[in-house]
C-alpha cells in the first residue's frame, strides 16, 4: 500500500473516530462538559472585544460540580435579562465580568435585575445588565462604548472593579492563570491572535469533541504549571538551588521529609482557633485559622501601578462618561472572602490591594469609588425564627460569586449607598 493510501485510510478511520466520539458525547452529555456547552451557547465572537452574548438566548444552566444553577437568558442587545430597553427611560448600567453578568443565580435573583425600579432623587430608573463572564477593564471599556451608542437616557454606570483584571491571588498565579488585562495586553502584540482565536471559538461552539479536546488541553496546562512549581519547591527546599535560603540545606530537607514534629499552639493568632464551620456567627465571626489579617493597610505608594492597559481602559470609561453625559461610578465589591473576615475583626488582608490600587487611580481623576466594604458587616445576623447567616452564606463555595442572598445583600447595599452623594467611604 502505497503512502498516499495509507493517509487516506488514516483519515479516513480518524474521521469516523472523531464522529462517533461527537456522537458518544452528544448522547451522554457529561455534566462537566454539559456546563460548558450551555455556556457556550450563550456566547457569541465579538470582531473587537472577542466574546459577546447571543441577543434572544434562553439557557438553563447547572455548574458541573452542583455548586449552582439558574437560567440564563438574553435580551434583544444580548444582555443578561429578558426586559428590552424602554425608550426615553433614565437607565442604570450594570458593568463588569461574571460576577455582575449573575453566575451563581437565575435570572430575576442578579443584583442588577433586583435593583430594576430603583429611584434616586425621586427619578426611576431601569436597570440593564452589561456583565459578560471573564471581562478584563478592556473589554469592559469596549463593550460600555458600544452599548452606549445603542441607548438612550443612559443616567449611571456603576463598573464593578473585578481583582482579577490586573491582580491575581497567589493560589491562581501558581496555576499560571492570568489577570485578564495581563492576557488582554497579550493578546494585543500578538497579530495572529484574533484569526486563532476565532478559529477556536467557532469550532468549539459547533463541536462537542473539539470543545472537550480545548478543555482536556487547558486543564493540562495548568497541571504542568502546578507540577513545575512543586518540583521547583522541593529543589529550593533541598538547598540545591541558588535561590534556596539559608535554612534550606540538604541535611534540613532530609530532616524534614523524614520528622514530623508534634504541632505547637500557633500565637501569631489572636483569633478563635476552632474551624469554622463549628463556629456560631456570632458577630464579628472569628477569623478562621489559614486566614492571615494585617493590623492595617500598605499606603498605595507601596504598591505596584496599575499596568498600561488598565490605566488606558479606565481613561476611556471617563472620557466616555463626560462625552455621552452618564455618571460612572467605579463600585468596589468585597468578593473574596479573607477580606470580609478580616475588615469585620478590624484588620486588613493583602486580597484587597486590588482596591486600593484601583480607587487610588480614579479618585486621582476626580471620580469619586463606592466601596461597599463597612456594608459587610450587616451579613452576619440572626433572623427571624432563630437561623443564623454568615459571612460565607453569601458566597458560592470554591467559586467566587454571589448567592441568591448575596445578590440581595449586594443590591440592598447599591440601593442605599447610590443615595448618597458624596460616597461615604
Amino acid at each position: 500500500m502505497n503512502f498516499a493510501k495509507k493517509a487516506g485510510w488514516a483519515l479516513f478511520l480518524g474521521g469516523i473516530a472523531f464522529l462517533g466520539t461527537e456522537i458518544g458525547l452528544r448522547f451522554l452529555k457529561a455534566p462537566s462538559l454539559q456546563y460548558y456547552r450551555d455556556l457556550k451557547i450563550l456566547h457569541k465572537y465579538h470582531p473587537e472585544y472577542y466574546v459577546d452574548l447571543e441577543p434572544n438566548q434562553s439557557v438553563f444552566v447547572r455548574h458541573f460540580a452542583g455548586k449552582w444553577e439558574g437560567r440564563i437568558s438574553t435580551n434583544s442587545l444580548g444582555l443578561r435579562g429578558t426586559k428590552d430597553p424602554v425608550p426615553g427611560k433614565p437607565k442604570l448600567l450594570c458593568l463588569g465580568d461574571s460576577l455582575v453578568m449573575g453566575f451563581g443565580v437565575t435570572d430575576e435573583d442578579t443584583f442588577c435585575s433586583l435593583l430594576d425600579g430603583i429611584r434616586l432623587k425621586g427619578i426611576e430608573y431601569q436597570t440593564l445588565n452589561l456583565g459578560v463572564d471573564a471581562y478584563g477593564s478592556s473589554g469592559s471599556h469596549l463593550r460600555l462604548k458600544e452599548i452606549v451608542s445603542r441607548l438612550d437616557s443612559v443616567s449611571e454606570v456603576l463598573f464593578f472593579i473585578s481583582p482579577n483584571d490586573f491582580d491575581m491571588p497567589e493560589a491562581l498565579a501558581a496555576k499560571g492563570i492570568l489577570p485578564d488585562d495581563q492576557t488582554d495586553a497579550i493578546r494585543e502584540t500578538d497579530q495572529n491572535y484574533r484569526r486563532n482565536f476565532r478559529i477556536q471559538f467557532e469550532l468549539t461552539k459547533h463541536s462537542y469533541a473539539l470543545q472537550a479536546l480545548k478543555l482536556a488541553w487547558e486543564q493540562l496546562n495548568v497541571t504542568a504549571s502546578v507540577t513545575k512549581l512543586s518540583i521547583e519547591k522541593e529543589i529550593r527546599s533541598a538547598g540545591f538551588s541558588s535561590s534556596s535560603g539559608r535554612d534550606e540545606t540538604v541535611g534540613s530537607y532530609l530532616k524534614n521529609s523524614f520528622y514530623r514534629p508534634p504541632p505547637r499552639p500557633d500565637c501569631s493568632i489572636e483569633y478563635s482557633k476552632a474551624p469554622v464551620a463549628t463556629l456560631s456567627p456570632v458577630c464579628p465571626e472569628p477569623v478562621p485559622t489559614d486566614i492571615r489579617c494585617e493590623d492595617h493597610p500598605p499606603s498605595v505608594s507601596e504598591l505596584q501601578p496599575l499596568p498600561e492597559l488598565t490605566r488606558r481602559s479606565y481613561d476611556g470609561m471617563i472620557r466616555l462618561a463626560k462625552e455621552k453625559g452618564f455618571r460612572l461610578v467605579p463600585v468596589i465589591v468585597p468578593i473574596q472572602v479573607e477580606e470580609i473576615f478580616c475588615h469585620t475583626n478590624g484588620k486588613y488582608h493583602k486580597l484587597e490591594n486590588y482596591a486600593l490600587r484601583a480607587s487610588a487611580y480614579f479618585e486621582g481623576k476626580g471620580v469619586p469609588v463606592l466601596r461597599l466594604k463597612n456594608d459587610t458587616k450587616r451579613m452576619c445576623r440572626i433572623e427571624p425564627g432563630g437561623r443564623r447567616i454568615g459571612i460565607l452564606d453569601y458566597y458560592i463555595p470554591e467559586d467566587g460569586h454571589f448567592t441568591k442572598i448575596g445578590n440581595k445583600w449586594l443590591a440592598d447595599s447599591l440601593a442605599k449607598r447610590l443615595e448618597e452623594r458624596p460616597f461615604a467611604l
